[in-house]
């Protein structure tokens, strides 16, 4: 197949990148305005917003994709409850313009949407989720998610199109955002470590509960609902394994070798919480896929990243 894939210079995008080119496909790719073109794996890279409808179609005439793998979008939760409406925008209307452009220009190919898990909330539930059950969004970034996912499917009972959705949970591996928790503390460790900082660090709440997949078994559930996922429906996407961040944190100061000391930032702080169990039967049941990659070599490999890419400390 040849795959477009959106959000190509993200985190995400250039594992899934990867992935598709290791499995034979080829791949088209976008980026956004200002990012660099130069996608390696990528057979034509162009720069647009989602909101230019105009131009995303035409990219669909010129380069007839088989399938579209979109991943374009505001990720990150804070940013998106400063700015509500270009999170709206970006990803419930720019997901519209990709579903118009693909259901006119290019109908019988397959489109996977990446919303979010987030859309389940993050209230207890008696048992774990499937797609069915209902969503309870408690932030703008999952409303937008949820309302994308609610778009795909409205494209695809509507007008037929091979249009799915993923919803994953926490997803981490080399090159992520600092501005997520692993890749934060990670980086700080390594600082203390070279003597670019002292040893001490500012944490919010440790107690919390969270599912934590590799990158990289993410991308590959994606590229498996491409070549194998049916028409309409949703997929849960996660290893099903919670983590007190606490304990993510021991395990990277064990990497490391550094002990800090740790002070809780009211800043940082946030209500202990824990999210509800997802239920991913209906992934293995209809591409096979299981994780493979346990944490502890998802953890070896960001630190593995961070110290590669960091500089030395200066001698005195």
């Amino acid at each position: 197949m040849r795959v477009w894939v959106t959000g190509a210079a993200g985190f995400v995008g250039g594992h899934a990148i990867a992935e598709l080119r290791s499995a034979g496909h080829e791949v088209v790719a976008m980026v956004a305005p200002g990012q660099d073109t130069a996608i390696p794996g990528s057979l034509a890279t162009e720069a647009m917003d989602l909101a230019e409808s105009e131009r995303l179609a035409d990219f669909v005439v010129r380069q007839a994709p088989d399938a579209c793998l979109h991943l374009a979008g505001i990720a990150f939760v804070p940013w998106a409850w400063e700015h509500p409406q270009e999170t709206i925008r970006v990803n419930v209307i720019g997901t519209l313009n990709l579903l118009e452009a693909f259901r006119v220009h290019r109908p019988s190919a397959r489109f996977l949407t990446v919303t979010s898990a987030q859309i389940y909330g993050h209230i207890p539930r008696a048992a774990p989720i499937r797609e069915e059950d209902p969503p309870v969004a408690d932030s703008v970034y999952s409303v937008s998610k949820w309302s994308a996912d609610c778009c795909t499917q409205l494209y695809a009972g509507r007008y037929g199109l091979h249009a799915m959705t993923a919803r994953p949970c926490n997803h981490i591996g080399p090159g992520q955002s600092e501005s997520f928790v692993v890749s934060a503390f990670t980086r700080q460790l390594i600082e203390m470590e070279r003597g670019l900082r002292p040893p001490r660090i500012r944490v919010g709440n440790l107690e919390s509960l969270r599912e934590f997949t590799d990158v990289r078994d993410i991308v590959r559930a994606y590229r498996l609902l491409l070549e194998k996922g049916r028409a309409g429906r949703a997929y849960n996407v996660a290893s099903g394994h919670l983590i007190r961040i606490r304990e993510l944190f021991d395990r990277l100061c064990a990497l490391v070798g550094t002990n800090p000391d740790v002070e809780v930032d009211p800043a940082l702080y946030r209500p202990t919480d824990a999210q509800p169990d997802i239920d991913t039967s209906r992934l293995r049941e209809d591409t096979g896929w299981q994780t493979e990659i346990p944490l502890e070599e998802t953890l070896r490999d960001i630190v593995a990243d961070f110290r590669a890419r960091m500089p030395q400390a200066t001698a005195q």
